[in-house]
C-alpha cells in the first residue's frame, strides 16, 4: 500500500509539473508584449518627407510686367475670375508680387540679371473665364485668345527682353490650371519650352498630349469655399482640428455632379454611379449633387471622410476643402499624381481606393481602426494642410524648380515649422 500512494505521489508530481509548465508557457507565448518604443529622431536630413524649410535651393525670381495693353485687366481678373476654381493662377502671382509676402520677400528679385528663374504673368484661363461667362458658357469659344493675348505676351517676352533666348525658354515659368493644361491654345508651341504649373497629374496614356512628364509642376486648385468665399476652417473647428460643437458624426461626404451617371460612363469611369445609386443609402453617407455654402462649410467640419472621386480629370478641387476642414480625403482616381509627390508624403494622410474596388469602400472605410484614422487626421491637419495656396505652395514649386535645374545649395528659409 505504501509503494502504490509512492507511485501516486510520483505520478500527482509529474502531472502537477506538466500542467505548470503547460501554463506558463501559454502565459509567455500570449501575454501582451512590452510597447515597441518610436525610433528617435537621429538625423532630420535623412528621413522623407523633409522639412519644407529647409530648401534645396533659394532662387531668384524674376516677375515680368505684362503691359496693360493687353493684359486681362485687373477688374476682370479682381472679380470675375476670383469666383473660378482656375484662380491659382493669380493667387499665385499675386504672392510674388506682393512685397508683404514671404513669398516675395524670400525669392523675388527686381533685377533680372541676377534671376534664376522668370515667371511670365500669363492669365490664359482668366482670359478665356471671362469670355465663356460672356458668351452664354458655351466651352469651345476662344474669343482671339491667341491673337488677343498668346502673342502679344510671348512677343513682348521674347522680343523686348533676352532673357528668354538665353536659355530658349526653359528657365521661364507659366501657370496652366485647366482641365485640358496648355491646349486651349493653338500656339502653345510658342511658350513650350517653360514650365508649366498645372493642376492636373495624370498618368494614364491616353492623356499624355496634355501632359509634359519632368517638365510639368503640379501644383493645388483653388476652390470656392476656400478662395473665393474666404471660409476660415478655425471658426468651425478648434486649433487641433476638432468640431468646436459636438463631433465628427457624417462618416463619409460627398456633394457633387452627377446623380445619372451610369457604370460605364465616361465621366468618373462611372464611380460616381455607385455614390448616388448604392452609398447615398448607407448609414453615415451623405452624398448629394449641392447643398448651400453656410450648410456646406458646416458639413465639412462634422464630416470624417471626404470622397474625391475622379470627374471629367482625375483631380478634383473638392479635394483642397477636404484637407482644409480635416477632413482624411478618400481619392479615388487611378493614376493620378497628386501635387509635390516628391516633397509631400500624400499616403500618411488620405485613403486611396482603386476603381475595381470601390464596390468596397464602405467595407474598406469601416476596417480602418481608431488609431489609424487619428494617425491621418492629425497628419492632415498638422501637415497635409500646409500644401495649400495659401500657405506653403510656392516653397514646394520652388523645390521642384532647384530639381528642374540641378541647383543644389541647400539653404533653412526661418520658417519655424
Amino acid at each position: 500500500m505504501a509503494a502504490v500512494l509512492r507511485l501516486n505521489k510520483r505520478w500527482i508530481l509529474v502531472v502537477a509539473l506538466s500542467v505548470f509548465f503547460f501554463i506558463s508557457c501559454l502565459f509567455v507565448r500570449f501575454r501582451p508584449a512590452t510597447p515597441t518604443p518610436p525610433l528617435p529622431i537621429r538625423d532630420v536630413n535623412a528621413y522623407w518627407p523633409p522639412p519644407v524649410e529647409n530648401a534645396v535651393c533659394r532662387p531668384k525670381i524674376y516677375v515680368y510686367d505684362a503691359p496693360d495693353t493687353f493684359q486681362v485687366p485687373k477688374s476682370v481678373q479682381e472679380n470675375r475670375c476670383h469666383e473660378s476654381n482656375y484662380n491659382s493662377e493669380i493667387i499665385l502671382h499675386n504672392q510674388l508680387t506682393d512685397p508683404t509676402s514671404i513669398i516675395h520677400q524670400l525669392y523675388v528679385t527686381k533685377d533680372p540679371e541676377e534671376a534664376d528663374f522668370f515667371f511670365i504673368p500669363f492669365f490664359g484661363s482668366c482670359y478665356l473665364y471671362n469670355c465663356w461667362a460672356q458668351n452664354n458658357w458655351q466651352w469651345k469659344e476662344r474669343c482671339d485668345v491667341d491673337e488677343k493675348y498668346v502673342d502679344p505676351m510671348m512677343d513682348f517676352v521674347i522680343q523686348q527682353h533676352p532673357y528668354w533666348n538665353a536659355t530658349n525658354g526653359k528657365t521661364h515659368i507659366m501657370i496652366h490650371p485647366m482641365d485640358q493644361t496648355f491646349t486651349y491654345y493653338k500656339k502653345n508651341e510658342r511658350f513650350q519650352p517653360a514650365v508649366f504649373l498645372k493642376t492636373v497629374g495624370d498618368k494614364r496614356s491616353a492623356w499624355m498630349h496634355r501632359h509634359r512628364y519632368h517638365r510639368d509642376i503640379v501644383i493645388p486648385s483653388a476652390t470656392r469655399m476656400i478662395h473665393h468665399l474666404g471660409k476660415d476652417p478655425l471658426n468651425y473647428l478648434t486649433p487641433d482640428g476638432h468640431p468646436i460643437k459636438g463631433k465628427r458624426d457624417i462618416f463619409a461626404m460627398f456633394y457633387g455632379c452627377c446623380n445619372d451617371v451610369q457604370v460605364d460612363d465616361d465621366y468618373s469611369n462611372g464611380i460616381r454611379s455607385l455614390f448616388f445609386n448604392h452609398f447615398a443609402h448607407y448609414p453615415g453617407y451623405e452624398i448629394g449633387l449641392g447643398v448651400a455654402d453656410m450648410e456646406y462649410t458646416g458639413k465639412l467640419a462634422r464630416a470624417k471622410y471626404g470622397l474625391s472621386p475622379m470627374g471629367w480629370t482625375l483631380d478634383t478641387t473638392r479635394i483642397w476643402e477636404f484637407i482644409a476642414f480635416g477632413v482624411v480625403p478618400v481619392v479615388i482616381a487611378d493614376g493620378i499624381i497628386e501635387p509635390f509627390e516628391f516633397d509631400v508624403d500624400w499616403d500618411s494622410f488620405i485613403v486611396r481606393v482603386r476603381r475595381d474596388e470601390v464596390h468596397r469602400l464602405d467595407e474598406i472605410l469601416r476596417g480602418i481602426d481608431d488609431k489609424t484614422y487619428e494617425y491621418k487626421r492629425r497628419k492632415l491637419w498638422e501637415y497635409g494642410r500646409r500644401v495649400d495656396l495659401n500657405k506653403d505652395a510656392w516653397h514646394f514649386i520652388v523645390r521642384e524648380l532647384c530639381r528642374m535645374e540641378n541647383i543644389d545649395k541647400p539653404v533653412n528659409l526661418g520658417l519655424g515649422y
